[in-house]
Parts: C-alpha cells; structure tokens; sequence
C-alpha cells in the first residue's frame, strides 16, 4: 500500500504502509491541532501551520536523504524505514502551544519533562505507536536512540539532530513559507546534492554546496531575529505562561499534571489525545467564567484573546560574538528594580534574557575540498560564515498594557538623567 500527501513546501510526499498506519492514528493525528510556531500567528497573520505538516515534511526530507546514502553503499536498505519512521515521529510529544507549554512545565519538572522525553515515553508506551512498529519489524527502542541522539550508528543521530538536519532543513523554508518572511529560504536541492559522508561517517557537504550552506546559516540567523525571537511573538509566549501558570496553581483539574507521573501516565491516555491548542482555548473560554480563577487571572486571558498583550518597554537585543553576560543580564535587573520602585507590581514586570547560538563551532558543518573534510569555520576555506555572529543576545523588559506607559517614562528620565 503507498500514499500520497500533497505538501505544501515539498510536493508530493509518498508514504509506505507503516507511515501510513502511523499518521492515521489518532495520537499523530492530534499534531494536526498545534501550530507549528506558537503564538507567531498574532504577528504573522497565517503562521498556523503545524506539527503534523513539519512531521511530513522532516520525513520526506529524511527520505530524500536515505535513499542517497542507500546508493551510495553508507547506510543498509534494512535501516531505511527506520530512519524516516524516527523523522516522522520526532515530534509527537510536543505539548499544546509547542515550546510556550514546554516551558512551564520544564521550569517545574525539570528535563524529564522535555518534548523530547515525552516523545521517547509514548513510542515505548503507547500501543498505537509501539505496537505498530513491532508488527513491521521496527524496534521503538532503536527509535528512541537516534531520538536522543545515541544510537551506535552516529550518522543516523546526526540526520535527526545536528547544524544540518532533516528538522531545519523542513522548518526553515516551512516557517518562511507560512510567515512570508522570506529570510528563511533554503536552497534543500542543492544541499541534498551536495551532501555527502567523510571517512570518519560524519555529514560533510561538497565544496560546490558552500554557498548552499552559507544561505542556511544566515536563514537561522535572520529567522531567530524576524520569527523565532520576535519582540511581539515573545510578548504573548510570557503571556500565555504566566496565565497557565496561574491556572495550574490554581484549577485542580490542571494542578494534577503538575507532576512527572501523572504527566505520563496521562501520555497514554486517550485525553491526551484531544491535548493540543484548542483544550488551551476552550480552557481559557471556561476560566473566563469560572468562579474558581481569580479576576486578575481572568483579565490576563482577555489580554491574550484580545491581543493586548505586555508591551516592549526595554530592548538591549543584538548580535554577538559572546553569550550574554552577567552584567549585562545586572543591567536589565538594576532596570527592573526602578521601574518596581517606582509603584509598578513586580508581577507586570518580566525580564527575557537569553542567548541563542547561531552556530557552535563544535557543530559547524563540514565542507569537502579535494577529498579532505573540514569545518566551514576552518582557514582553509573563504566563507562568509567567518564573520557572522555566533550569538542572538535577547535582553527585553516587558510590561503589563496597564503599566506600559508609566514605565516608558520612568525609562526616559533615568535616560534623561544620564
């Protein structure tokens, strides 16, 4: 039996029996109801794609690339279905909301928590999952080792997860395609033609792909700044947090998942199934009118339904060469303390500092040159990629709309006073 989905970045995506039975089940189906990029759709208006597609298109791209290596004599025929079944399902443990959800419940429950762990408890666990791998001869523990990127084979760890995956090499072009920020684009043809393994099994990409590769780091780059980190993205992604975070200390109902045993024992069920951005919604529909969820809380979700969320206030954000440092992070919280002086709840008031690695130099991908493979960052070779930063610095000061005004003022006669 083959199948045939119609993508919107790839084409068409062929499936064998096995992926077919995979997607048809009704905990791969639930990926169909959590976008892709969070809250990125209060920005860009049709950025509502989601899990489900990004899942089918890692798998074609993974196809692509097997069936490459299989004539190339790298990888045995017997690891294809394998390969694109772990591409397939790399995301299935995704919470609602994707990376927004994540967050509260790894500030709570630590790694054990991550999409990653979620993902690896339910292809072991979940019948519909597990079971179906086992009747064609797939293994779910093989499955979960190039998930978590230790599976003897190195090479089949490095497809899923390094600089230049099969995840990036979807969403990239995917995000740029639904967001119209066309920063993303990739050439994936050229760098699926060029790519190629060193003697030592690592992914490397033939001279004639540089620019290819030059193209897809300055996509990252751009995406993080015009997508990923998005001043107003980043706004409803603290909203949306805090409210949850209200509501799982304060409904029952949410407060039971506030435990790593109870998260995956939920995992199996079939309520999990039905887990996914519309539950988020009808949640925050149902706690408007609840009695057990305190005005304040309840202002805050009109916030968000509203689309009047914390405003920008403070915005030291840039490129670097170094990670964020800690004066800098002292700076933001000298800021902070002024504004809470000042008479602003300390509860209006959030601080998002990170670091985001545009590269690292460990992961750079590999380019061959007359049969020798070495870092895209070596001297050896003449690439752009030299003089690109290393780090996205994101130093930001949110305010509650209530406050947004007064702090803006408190902000510019602490300037003025300078």
């Amino acid at each position: 039996m083959s199948v045939r989905i119609y993508d919107e970045v790839h084409g068409y995506v062929n499936l064998n029996e096995v992926e077919a039975k995979i997607i048809d089940a009704p905990i791969f189906q639930r990926l169909r109801r959590i976008k892709q990029l969070s809250t990125a759709w209060l920005v860009y208006p049709d950025a509502t794609h989601t899990r489900f597609g990004h899942s089918i298109g890692a798998l074609h791209v993974m196809s692509r690339i097997v069936d490459k290596l299989v004539k190339m004599n790298i990888i045995p025929k017997d690891d294809v279905d394998l390969l694109r079944v772990t591409a397939l399902l790399h995301d299935i443990g995704h919470y609602p909301y994707s990376h927004t959800f994540e967050g509260i419940y790894l500030s709570r429950l630590g790694n054990a928590a991550s999409h990653e762990s979620l993902s690896r408890y339910i292809i072991l666990n979940c019948s519909d999952i597990r079971d179906t791998l086992e009747y064609y001869g797939i293994s779910p523990i093989e499955v979960v080792k190039i998930l978590e990127g230790n599976h003897e084979e190195n090479l089949y760890n490095l497809l899923l997860s390094s600089d230049l995956d099969v995840d990036r090499m979807d969403y990239l072009p995917r995000d740029a395609l639904h967001t119209g920020v066309s920063y993303g684009l990739i050439d994936i043809d050229r760098l699926l033609d060029t790519l190629t393994i060193d003697d030592k099994g690592d992914l490397c990409i033939l001279a004639k792909g540089l620019q290819a590769v030059e193209n897809f780091y300055l996509a990252r780059l751009h995406m993080y700044q015009a997508v990923y980190y998005h001043k107003t993205i980043i706004a409803y992604e603290v909203l949306l947090r805090k409210i949850f975070e209200k509501l799982i200390d304060e409904v029952e109902e949410l407060r039971a998942l506030n435990n790593i045993d109870n998260l995956r024992k939920f995992l199996i069920t079939e309520d999990f199934i039905y887990w996914d951005d519309y539950w988020v919604h009808s949640k925050l529909y149902v706690m408007l009118k609840s009695k057990a969820v305190d005005e304040e809380t309840k202002r805050l979700i009109k916030l968000f339904l509203d689309r009047r969320g914390p405003k920008l206030v403070v915005d030291f954000s840039k490129f670097s060469n170094e990670p964020m440092s800690s004066e800098k992070y002292s700076i933001m919280e000298d800021i902070r303390e002024r504004l809470i002086n000042s008479g602003i709840p300390e509860n209006a008031i959030v601080v998002f500092a990170d670091s985001i690695p545009v590269f690292r130099e460990e992961e750079a991908v590999k380019i061959m040159t007359n049969g020798e493979c070495c870092s895209i960052l070596s001297p050896k070779l003449n690439t752009i990629i030299k003089y690109i930063p290393k780090f996205y610095i994101i130093l930001r000061i949110y305010v509650d709309p209530l406050y947004s005004k007064f702090a803006q003022e408190v902000i510019k006669s602490r300037i003025e006073m300078k």
